[in-house]
């Protein structure tokens, strides 16, 4: 079944079959590697907020602005509750976003999109790399939010909140390098072209 010819209704109907047998098709188990930095990420997050609840006082610097002093405080409960929930809520749904390869592909840009999505097989292949993509992107986000939680818990213990004004820069430094590699990867890199020598996507 390929996307080729026929008017745009006709095309959009071929592409709703083919998402629709994706669907039905098993899901490529993501490689080793996002996963391994996904892990890393958790308990690299976990660990600092187990640190946290042993150690933050009762109330707590949560934000800085342009110099070493904070102009923001928190109580132990509100910091605590924000180092929770902010990777469940912000960082690990990302993962997700992959499943809109399957349900609505055309919601998803990648170079070489139309060879992916003409058969089944080749859309769940591109639901993987989606995946595994948006892994490492929530990785990023968990490690981001982790450094922020290290860098109140540190905070916290100084006279006054203080911290050195070159912690955040770096770590947001950081952080938008390994962003800027994995869509780097994504748009210039060899990982969307078209797999015309692998049989499975024939």
């Amino acid at each position: 079944m390929t996307m080729s010819g026929g008017t745009w209704q006709q095309q959009e109907q071929r592409r709703q079959a083919v998402s629709r047998e994706a669907r039905t098709l098993p899901r490529e188990p993501s490689s080793w590697g996002p996963r391994l930095a996904l892990g890393l990420a958790t308990v690299a997050w976990l660990a600092t907020l187990v640190w946290l609840v042993a150690t933050l006082p009762e109330r707590v610097p949560t934000h800085w602005g342009t110099g070493p002093a904070p102009d923001g405080w928190s109580s132990r409960a509100s910091a605590l509750a924000m180092s929770a929930l902010l990777p469940p809520a912000v960082a690990y749904p990302m993962i997700w976003l992959s499943r809109l390869a399957l349900v609505w592909p055309d919601g998803i840009n990648v170079p070489h999109k139309e060879w992916w999505l003409e058969r089944p097989r080749r859309l769940v292949r591109f639901e993987r790399l989606v995946r595994e993509d948006m892994m490492l992107v929530s990785a990023a986000t968990v490690g981001l939010l982790a450094a922020a939680d290290v860098q109140i818990g540190v905070a916290a213990h100084r006279p006054g909140g203080e911290v050195p004004e070159w912690t955040f820069p770096v770590t947001l430094v950081g952080f938008l390098a390994v962003i800027g590699v994995v869509v780097a990867r994504m748009g210039l890199g060899r990982r969307y072209r078209p797999r015309d020598d692998d049989p499975d996507l024939e």
